[in-house]
């Protein structure tokens, strides 16, 4: 059994805070000597601007390429940070143009898993960083997934989290994925201590992540340094060092580490 993650951050709305996760991850699970590449599957590229890298114009050169029916296994990957162990395919634009191709591809849900299979990442860790909502670019992420991670606004609705889980679980169920991934807890985002509001969530997510039996990790705060270093191009770790955030971030690496030698040792 092949001991590779393939973590997908799943979320039904915007500005979660799924490319900040996926980096400032990244960044973490590389200082502990192990290799990771992030697959920016969103048409709109956030990820450029959160690893410091320019928009990539040349389509070949963006993940859009790996969808393409001639894809040959060469990786268009860039290395980031000045790390060889993190590594970024870029998104673009052309991603839109590849979901609307996948309509009329047979099995279009699980292109990405073939490809993955086919030509696979020598990573330890690949991180999926696709756009909100489920569509068929969202379907092929979760097809080729061997783990989710929810990030959850404080700004939705308590309800609509149990609706997003069991929408994943149906999708999963309706995909037929054997194994299915697994779920490995949700992370609030955008949290602001003493905030009434926020605290209400926080309580009522508790209980719902009780329900489902999924972890629920520290809430991500409102925090001026977190978005200056998005802003910069920087995980928070490499200007901040001893961040109190850094250790939501290095609590979830840690659970990483445990899969992977689940999976080893599975």
């Amino acid at each position: 059994m092949t001991d590779r993650i393939i973590l997908v951050l799943l979320s039904e709305a915007g500005g979660v805070g799924k490319t900040t996760i996926a980096v400032n991850v990244a960044y973490e699970w590389s200082l502990r000597g192990r290799s990771v590449a992030i697959i920016d599957l969103d048409s709109n590229h956030s990820l450029d601007g959160f690893v410091g890298l320019k928009a990539e114009q040349e389509r070949q050169k963006t993940s859009a390429r790996i969808f393409d029916r001639d894809f040959d296994g060469s990786w268009p990957l860039k290395s980031v940070f000045n790390s060889e162990l993190i590594s970024v395919c870029q998104g673009s634009r052309a991603l839109k143009d590849v979901t609307e191709s996948l309509v009329s591809r047979k099995r279009r849900e699980y292109v990405l898993d073939k490809v993955l299979k086919t030509y696979p990442l020598p990573h330890e860790l690949i991180i999926l960083d696709c756009r909100a909502g489920f569509d068929l670019m969202s379907e092929n992420a979760l097809t080729a997934s061997t783990d989710i991670l929810i990030p959850i606004d404080m700004g939705v609705k308590v309800r609509t989290v149990s609706s997003l889980v069991n929408s994943i679980w149906q999708e999963t169920e309706d995909l037929e994925l054997a194994p299915a991934p697994r779920i490995m807890g949700l992370i609030p985002n955008h949290y602001n201590k003493g905030a009434s509001f926020h605290e209400e969530f926080i309580a009522a997510l508790t209980k719902i992540s009780q329900q489902l039996d999924l972890k629920l990790y520290p809430a991500l705060r409102s925090w001026q340094y977190l978005n200056n270093s998005s802003i910069l191009g920087e995980p928070l770790k490499m200007i901040r060092s001893g961040d109190p955030i850094n250790a939501i971030f290095a609590n979830l690496v840690d659970d990483l580490e445990k899969i992977r030698e689940n999976k080893f040792n599975g």
